[in-house]
């Protein structure tokens, strides 16, 4: 199902709506939301048919988790509903930056072990993983959805109990991790950047290194 308002022309996703979240959701109701229908949805899971429903959710939760771009989309959203009767909400006003735009980065997303066959992506020293922009990708920005499997400590024990059925006394397990990074517009190559939000207990947090075709 589409959700969509309109300003004038241009049709503006209702991201409030794609979450199912109220407008003044707070920033931890917003991430729990973003969880759950990110586990439910993402194409490793739901299969491919979801990668859009995926990237939709994708480019919800990236807008409104980020103060800045959810202030200029309610300014958006509020004009709509002022276009159509309703008096406009309120925003407070933000400085200009340059943030990620909404829009997926496809080539760049997906299972990291089909990027590191493809050669998108590579590991580097110090667990860092590389992913290789065109000078387009790099100028235009935007999100890039990565998924993998990462080393979380065991909850059901402590330091790995040979008893512990959940991780028979290794005590870590393997999870399902999908990493969603925002690209600003412009990137330099050898960027760092860090997922918006790690998995709660993984045994290492997991850093990419942007890296633009033609700048080295």
């Amino acid at each position: 199902m589409r959700y969509a308002l309109r300003v004038g022309k241009e049709p503006l996703d209702d991201y409030y709506s794609l979450l199912g979240v109220a407008a003044d959701a707070g920033a931890a109701q917003l991430r729990r939301v973003w969880r759950r229908l990110a586990l439910r949805w993402h194409p490793d899971r739901a299969g491919p048919g979801a990668t859009h429903i995926f990237q939709k959710i994708s480019a919800a939760y990236a807008v409104l988790s980020d103060p800045a771009a959810r202030a200029a989309y309610d300014r958006k959203r509020g004009a709509s509903a002022g276009a159509h009767g309703a008096a406009p909400a309120s925003a407070p006003a933000a400085a200009p930056r340059r943030r990620a735009p909404r829009v997926m980065l496809s080539r760049l997303s997906g299972p990291l072990n089909a990027l590191l066959t493809c050669g998108i992506a590579c590991r580097a020293p110090g667990g860092i993983i590389e992913l290789l922009l065109d000078g387009g990708e790099a100028a235009q920005g935007g999100m890039i959805a990565i998924s993998m499997r990462v080393k979380v400590g065991c909850g059901e024990c402590v330091g790995g109990a040979a008893s512990c059925f959940r991780c028979h006394g290794r005590g870590t397990t393997d999870e399902l991790f999908s990493a969603w990074l925002a690209v600003p517009p412009g990137v330099a190559d050898g960027t760092m950047l860090a997922p918006s939000e790690m998995l709660r207990g993984m045994v290492r947090p997991v850093y990419f290194r942007m890296r633009v075709r033609g700048a080295r």
